[in-house]
Parts: structure tokens; sequence; C-alpha cells
């Protein structure tokens, strides 16, 4: 995750910070963390409940001490996961928490594999003996060969070595059934019933980012339950997923894993035009039943509900 952790570390001296012009005791701290981050005020106030839970002092920090105590080194993992979050002078601040924790929720499944490895042994290769502890540790009271068998952990019968590499690590997570690997790498700040309540209520999801578009239907006629899908209102949508899982989307509209790939050789270090392009194939292949709703409801199935508001009637 060290590879990760320089796009949500913030330093707290800088002139961006927003320690720099804010503090818990002034009425601006919540509104000015979620500007910074992007995140809604909801949100930040959920983890700054989470954040003061952890210990953090007066102005806002988990200071070396807290994040020394018994309570978050005992884990070796958590250790690590705090390890990452650290500014130079050894401090955690809300800023840098949120920011990281955003991070875990925006990226897709291959890069939280390669995150969770950075954390295992500090990027390094794992040795055969440390993946047999962590397996031990993930699937307590279960015979060793008997979890690799059941959990199809191949890559530690094909060590090079006698050790993992990241990549090994990584082809293996996504060979796994891909349903509870979801269920254990899928993270929302907020639960989905919270989520619906906050964005439905957010003036940037009343209209799509990109210019208007056109209803099916005019004032003097019956509102379907459905709007046009148009190409301004597939970027809109483009522009609020291409960070995240947006896998789980191709899946849910009938691609499979070898057409998102073509996507992203089509559109190599572009992911916003690898979603505008699949979902734009998507409304070509389906035709009149391309329909908005439909788009809504794979959206909603896939954790996404914020982003299916745009299509809500």
């Amino acid at each position: 995750m060290g590879v990760y952790s320089s796009s949500f570390v913030i330093n707290p001296q800088s002139s961006s910070a927003v320690s720099s012009y804010s503090h818990p005791s002034k009425a601006n701290w919540i509104t000015a963390h979620a500007i910074a981050t992007e995140l809604s005020i909801a949100e930040v106030e959920r983890l700054w409940l989470r954040f003061q839970q952890l210990g953090c002092n007066q102005d806002g920090v988990l200071s070396p001490e807290v994040l020394n105590s018994p309570t978050l080194t005992s884990d070796v993992f958590v250790k690590n996961i705090l390890k990452y979050f650290k500014t130079p002078d050894g401090r955690v601040t809300f800023e840098t928490f949120l920011r990281g924790l955003k991070w875990s929720e925006s990226q897709d499944v291959q890069v939280k594999a390669r995150g969770i490895f950075q954390m295992l042994n500090n990027g390094n290769p794992i040795p055969k003996e440390m993946f047999g502890r962590i397996l031990e540790r993930v699937y307590p009271g279960t015979d060793k060969q008997k979890a690799l068998r059941s959990r199809r952990i191949y890559v530690y019968v094909h060590l090079r070595a006698g050790q993992i590499e990241e990549n090994d690590f990584v082809h293996t997570v996504l060979a796994l059934p891909r349903e509870p690997v979801l269920q254990i790498l899928n993270f929302h700040i907020l639960p989905e019933h919270m989520r619906e309540n906050v964005h439905r209520n957010l003036p940037e999801f009343q209209v799509p980012h990109r210019g208007e578009f056109t209803p099916v239907y005019s004032p003097q006629q019956p509102e379907p339950r459905y709007q046009m899908l148009s190409e301004p209102m597939l970027h809109a949508i483009a522009d609020k997923i291409h960070r995240r899982d947006w896998e789980l989307l191709a899946n849910k509209l009938g691609f499979l894993y070898a057409d998102v790939d073509n996507y992203r050789q089509m559109y190599p270090d572009n992911t916003r035009q690898q979603v505008f392009q699949l979902l734009k194939d998507w409304k070509a292949r389906e035709g009149p039943r391309a329909r908005s709703d439909i788009l809504e409801q794979a959206l909603r199935d896939v954790g996404m509900t914020d982003v299916s508001l745009l299509l809500a009637p």
C-alpha cells in the first residue's frame, strides 16, 4: 500500500492541509474536510466519530503515543495499515484518515489486492512460511491444506523460490470466486440505506455534469418510468464511477472480464473513457432495451446507489 499512500497522506504543515486553516474547535471543521476530500457531510461526520473513538487529541490528530499503544499495535495487520497513514513525524491527521478510507472505497479489486500485498510484508515477497501463518489467521482451526484446497489458493503450491511475488498474489485473488472476494473487499463509508438518503438531497445529483439530457416525454404526455440515456448522461455516470470498481457494473450489464480488458487496452490510462465507451456500447447493443431504469437498477445492485440517483425518476 506504500506505493498508493502518497495519494492520500497529507502533510499537516502544507498550506493546503485542512489543519492549516481549521481546527476541531471551529464550526467549519466538518465542512472544510468535506470540501477538501469531496465526501458528503454525513460521511465526514460518521468518520469523525470513528476517529475520535481511535483516540485523537484535541487537535484532531492521532499522536505517536496513541498509535504505539497496545490497542493499535497488538494486531500486526492493523499496525501495518496505520503505518501507511502516518505523516513524516509519525502522526495521522483526520484529513489523511478520510482520504485513505475514500481510497479504500473507490478502488477496484486488483488495486485493493495490490494494496493488501504491500501491507502483508512491507511490499516484499511473502515467504512460504509467512503465507502459511496468514492462512492460519484467516482460517483459524482449519487444517492448512484443507483451507488451501477449499479456498483455491493455488499460488501457495506454485511458489517460485519459496516465496510469493505480488503478481502471483494478485492473480490468485482475481481467480477466487468473485462473490466472496467482493464481500470481503467492498467497503462503504456509509451503509447503502444511509447513502441513498444522503445523496438524494445533494445538488450534484440533481442534474448530470455534462450538459442536459432530453426526457422521452413532453409535459403533455404521461411521465414514463425512465429517461433517455443521452451521451451527456453516460458521461456523467462515467465521471462518477471510473475510479471505482466499475468491473462489477460491466459484469452486471453482461460484459465479460475479457471485454473489460479490451476497453483498458483501447484507452490506456483513461478510465473515464473506458467506462464511457462501455456504457455507449451497452446502449448500442441493447437498443430500445437500454433504458435508464435498467441501468439504475444495475448500479444499485453493485452498490453504487449514489450514482443510480442520477437516473432516478
